[in-house]
């Protein structure tokens, strides 16, 4: 179902009458032109097409549809060229600007922090990713870097290199049972995690892909203490955390300037090796999205994810907080072993001034967290309200801006106001749009 609604038409058996009416012509090769730097092995992973694909004239609008929904143009045009052998697909591209270098500043008291970033959204004109960001902070310094081929030399085979570094703060909340407008935290710890991985995947159809990959990490904690300063057990124990990971994403999305439509559904299995790791545990993964466009620019997106793990260490804890799932709470105010979210999403245009267009959003988050497969050997501290069968269900609800700039290839900029119902608070996120990995 997932690629019926924009996969490009192939030839329908020579000699029938649909043939007669509407003939199919065999793609024989491609060609860039126009003000791009995009490489002619990449253009046919973007327009969904590929040599021995049989095409017609009323494949065109879906093709360069294909490409505007790439993200890396602000214009496209294609058209079909005849050859003897069959048709050359020639497409006119004017790139966006595909990198940006930014600094980043945060001055509140106790947690100032500066840093800087950068990404590249079509390194070489190959639609190759490079992500590159670091931070110094009081309460978090970190590094991540990362590189993603998603058709290796114009093949199926993606594969992505990264590295992760950091040191922060972790702070652990009470979340006592009997009062969810407590925000008391009972036990900060420096967390500290040196890893990186490595992925192999193969494009089965460009919105279907399967992957696996191997990360590993060395992990230790320091200072565990209380707010007044009395130190307390350590959360987990320091070690190897070395896992394999499977992973299947189903990715019909379709993408123009700023609103999006269409299915995505990804599962992820992860498993720690035995014998190399130090923390024996598991989990898994599914999340799926679908969002409706209509009314030229408007946008209904419906998001819910399912997350349940085994022996959990404190760094591969399951969190609920934060811009990615709850936003009228605290980042990872809640802890746990087995998760679940629901977010509504309404967006619409509000505006637009010379190159940046303006848009509103109105949102609702759900999430429910809790403990049911706990760490059994005492390699994990938890704390007093961290035991079987406790868990939490919030709900905020929110409004907030977005500023995308057409010419840019990496646009949004985010403002979220929300407040969470239980927790009888408003919280503020500020969001600066990077390349999704």
């Amino acid at each position: 179902m997932i690629a019926l609604g924009v996969g490009v038409a192939h030839a329908d058996p020579v000699g029938t009458t649909l043939d007669v009416v509407i003939p199919a012509k065999k793609v024989v090769g491609f060609r860039v032109e126009g003000p791009s730097k995009l490489r002619t092995r990449a253009l046919a992973y973007l327009a969904h097409v590929r040599e021995g694909d049989y095409v017609r004239d009323s494949d065109l609008p879906v093709i360069e549809q294909s490409l505007i929904s790439s993200e890396l143009f602000e214009k496209v045009s294609v058209r079909f060229e005849d050859t003897t052998d069959g048709v050359i697909v020639v497409a006119t591209l004017d790139d966006k600007h595909s990198w940006v270098v930014a600094p980043t500043v945060y001055v509140l008291s106790g947690k100032r922090s500066i840093g800087v970033g950068y990404a590249e959204n079509n390194f070489l004109g190959l639609n190759q990713k490079l992500l590159l960001y670091g931070q110094l902070g009081e309460r978090d310094s970190l590094f991540f870097g990362t590189f993603l081929d998603q058709n290796v030399r114009g093949s199926k085979l993606t594969t992505r290199f990264d590295v992760y570094l950091y040191r922060r703060f972790v702070d652990e909340y009470a979340n006592p049972a009997d009062d969810p407008t407590s925000t008391e935290i009972v036990r900060t710890t420096e967390s500290n995690y040196l890893g990186g991985g490595l992925l192999v995947g193969w494009n089965f159809a460009w919105w279907a892909i399967a992957d696996f990959r191997l990360r590993g990490a060395y992990v230790y904690f320091r200072d565990p203490q209380a707010p007044d300063g009395t130190p307390l057990p350590a959360p987990s124990i320091d070690g190897w955390d070395i896992t394999a990971q499977a992973r299947l994403t189903l990715d019909a999305r379709q993408h123009y300037f700023g609103v999006t439509w269409g299915p995505y559904l990804q599962l992820l299995l992860e498993q720690s090796i035995p014998g190399i790791d130090e923390y024996d545990y598991s989990d898994v993964l599914v999340r799926a999205y679908y969002s409706w466009r209509f009314w030229g620019e408007h946008q209904l997106e419906l998001r819910t994810h399912l997350n349940a793990g085994r022996h959990l260490p404190m760094q591969e804890e399951l969190t609920l907080g934060g811009v990615i799932d709850l936003r009228g709470y605290a980042v990872d105010q809640f802890r746990g072993d087995l998760r679940t979210m629901f977010r509504t999403e309404y967006s619409l245009p509000i505006g637009k001034w010379k190159f940046f267009a303006f848009r509103a959003i109105g949102f609702w988050d759900s999430g429910y967290i809790g403990y049911q497969f706990r760490e059994p050997d005492g390699t994990r501290h938890y704390l007093p309200t961290q035991v079987d069968d406790a868990h939490w269900w919030r709900n905020d609800v929110g409004a907030g801006l977005r500023i995308y700039v057409k010419a840019i290839v990496l646009p949004l900029l985010g403002l979220d106001f929300a407040y969470g119902i239980e927790g009888r608070a408003p919280e503020i996120y500020f969001q600066v749009g990077l390349t999704d990995f």
